[in-house]
């Protein structure tokens, strides 16, 4: 039977019963002179008062409302209660989990991460002792070999009859030059000869110095008095300290410029002045020239090592090793999580009902039984927690050695990434697998909890180094000064991860926890209309038996 049918049976009794006479024929006179020398039962008394009962009660708005601020107090108790038990749980995985064994493991964390990359090689960290040993090992600069290469004479030879012809360019001012007695020329390395030479991107990735120096792109023809001013300078820096000089230079020209008569040597100084200012002036042809040689430099080395099988074989290697290591921090975290929070658990139960074996040794093997099994229980959590650090390890590995190809990331920052990437994914997978009692909106709250708390624990790392350089500052805690930093800093996190959580639920961005309340409320008053009416049938049932009987 529904709300709606019960109401209307309940408001079918009463008319029924508010019609009937109140007055019966009397009771034995011996009967009501021993139930007078009887005492009285007060609750028995009580349950006759059926039509107090029945009466329809008249609820006023204030009254309403207090009972709305009651219902909604207990609601807000309930989730204080939850808040403080995961508090608790928290600070256990805080400490155990990824700031005290992430803390343990983060000591086999490298500089530049785990895998050698072109742009770490070029600052000289190294991840493998054989890349670094390889660089070490690089024979001497020999200008013979890269100016005799075949590839460097054919295209010296081809630019002498270009410019004996009067058809060669100056490929830095796109001046046309003259006579090789009175217009001197050289066939520049645009990237100099002994910076490819001498480039560790280059040996890590074992390509032919010669072979990348004299490549098409790389030798372009320019004036002799030019070519020696830049030397083994890089095109940009040779077009600063140009432009930085003109004022000065352009003071010197005009000075030359004035005499009638000039020397060879200001005759010489006159024309690479020029030549300089030239450059200075329009440094674009420069800066293209060296962009596109170093562009095609760049794309040899990369081709030729991130392709390589000896990378790929690096990545998959170290990506399987920091998933296991992640994967064993997640499934350790847990187990001391639910281990100590078992353990108090069971420490509660000791303080409220006492002991309950005959010695304190058995009371403790039972009680550590009783925790056994209760962690035991939670397998399913255990694979799924190590599938998740293995995922995050994984991918944490991948980002970092991706970021490394441009960036050296420091040995906090490999942390600070397996961190932010294990909380990234916990938030992506419950808003795209949410479990069956979430809806979107309740997952996507989840979800924006997880990455608020995977920001607080990438905070606690990044603050551990200063906490332990604090802390080592006293003599007498230097030497637990690891410990303390993993246990404060621990504490510290778990409090702001539930803080945080905390916050966000009272801001309620998409409405989830008005929502729950609304429905914890609905619940309570729907629990509560089902015991009056359950009460109400009971009622009826003995009314009715009554009215039958007399």
């Amino acid at each position: 039977m529904d709300k709606p049918e019960q109401f209307k049976k309940l408001q079918q009794l009463r008319s029924s019963v508010a019609g009937r006479p109140l007055m019966h024929s009397a009771a034995d006179p011996k009967a009501v002179a021993l139930m007078l020398g009887s005492e009285s039962e007060p609750k028995r008394l009580t349950s006759f008062d059926y039509f107090s009962l029945l009466s329809k009660p008249e609820i006023g708005t204030q009254e309403a409302r207090e009972l709305i601020v009651q219902l909604e107090a207990g609601f807000e108790s309930a989730r204080l209660e939850e808040m403080l038990k995961k508090a608790q749980r928290d600070l256990i995985g805080a400490i155990a989990g990824p700031l005290g064994l992430g803390k343990v493991l983060a000591v086999h964390d490298k500089l530049g991460g785990n895998v050698d990359t072109i742009h770490n090689a070029r600052q000289q960290v190294y991840a493998t002792d054989e890349a670094r040993q390889k660089y070490a090992e690089k024979s001497d600069y020999d200008s013979s070999k890269y100016h005799g290469d075949k590839r460097y004479i054919d295209k010296n030879a081809m630019d002498t009859v270009a410019q004996a012809s009067g058809r060669l360019e100056n490929a830095y001012t796109g001046e046309i030059m003259g006579d090789k007695h009175i217009d001197p020329r050289n066939l520049d390395h645009t990237i100099a000869a002994k910076e490819i030479h001498e480039d560790a991107g280059r040996i890590l990735a074992g390509l032919d110095g010669a072979e990348l120096a004299n490549s098409s792109s790389n030798l372009n023809p320019t004036k002799e008095r030019f070519n020696k001013f830049k030397g083994q300078q890089k095109a940009e820096a040779v077009v600063r300290k140009l432009q930085q000089e003109s004022p000065e230079r352009s003071a010197r020209i005009t000075e030359l410029k004035s005499k009638s008569e000039l020397t060879v040597k200001e005759s010489n100084e006159l024309e690479l002045h020029l030549q300089k200012q030239a450059i200075a002036d329009s440094p674009e042809l420069l800066l293209a020239i060296d962009k596109t040689a170093r562009e095609e430099y760049e794309g040899k080395l990369r081709d030729k090592y991130y392709n390589s099988n000896e990378f790929r074989n690096e990545v998959i290697g170290t990506s399987i090793k920091e998933a296991g290591k992640m994967g064993f921090q997640q499934v350790f975290g847990m187990l001391m999580v639910e281990f100590f929070s078992s353990a108090f658990d069971e420490i509660k139960q000791v303080y409220k009902h006492g002991q309950q074996a005959d010695s304190m040794l058995s009371e403790l093997s039972a009680r550590l039984r009783r925790v056994a099994v209760t962690v035991a229980s939670k397998w399913e959590g255990l694979v799924k927690s190590f599938s998740g650090g293995f995922i995050s390890g994984f991918i944490s590995n991948a980002v970092t050695i991706l970021i490394n190809t441009f960036v050296t990331t420091g040995k906090r920052v490999v942390r600070l990434i397996r961190e932010g990437v294990l909380s990234l994914l916990k938030a992506v997978k419950i808003l795209l697998f949410p479990p069956k009692d979430l809806n979107f909106q309740q997952a996507a709250h989840e979800a924006m909890k997880l990455l608020a708390v995977g920001g607080v624990v990438v905070g606690g790392v990044a603050l551990e180094e200063s906490v332990e350089m604090l802390i080592k500052s006293v003599p007498f805690f230097a030497p637990f000064a690891s410990v303390m930093t993993a246990v404060f800093v621990g504490a510290v996190t778990a409090f702001c991860m539930t803080f945080v959580c905390y916050l966000i639920d009272k801001m309620d961005l998409l409405g989830v926890i008005k929502a729950e309340r609304d429905n914890v409320i609905l619940s309570e008053l729907d629990n509560e209309i089902g015991i009056r009416i359950s009460r109400s049938q009971c009622i009826i049932e003995e009314i009715e038996g009554y009215l039958i009987t007399t």
